[in-house]
């Protein structure tokens, strides 16, 4: 019913460019921590998103996936001149859900304080419902 799609790990970087801290750090940083929890009518979605504006993250769906990606535009070139050492540039976070039997037009979104929580509501239960079929 409802699925995490693992996130993948940095791509492997050269010893020349080699850092430490961005090897500790790289994948927790950017791997968008989650929460899922389950009410009797909803699935709801906790996902932390600090140091984002709200119109640097986009959610959307599409057969069945939900996928939640937040985005760091890079600064202006002009003031690179004055960094001694610039960690926070730009990074994209990327998470996806495969989900099933929730009403994908009825998702909703709120952002506060850092966290993204979506509510997706279940669709009703179907019950297969059966006939008699008279015999002539």
């Amino acid at each position: 019913m409802f699925d995490m799609i693992p996130f993948t790990s940095r791509a492997y970087t050269p010893a020349k460019s080699w850092d430490p801290f961005q090897e500790f750090f790289g994948t927790v940083a950017h791997a968008a921590a989650t929460d899922i929890r389950e009410s009797d009518d909803a699935f709801v979605i906790e996902t932390e998103l600090p140091g984002y504006d709200k119109d640097e993250i986009a959610v959307s769906m599409k057969e069945g996936v939900l996928t939640v990606k937040a985005e760091h535009k890079a600064d202006s070139k002009a003031d690179e001149k004055s960094y001694i050492r610039r960690e926070r540039t730009f990074s994209t976070v990327e998470r996806r859900f495969e989900v099933s039997g929730v009403d994908a037009g009825a998702i909703s979104a709120q952002y506060v304080n850092g966290v993204l929580r979506l509510t997706l509501p279940k669709l009703p239960e179907v019950v297969p419902q059966q006939y008699q079929i008279q015999i002539q």
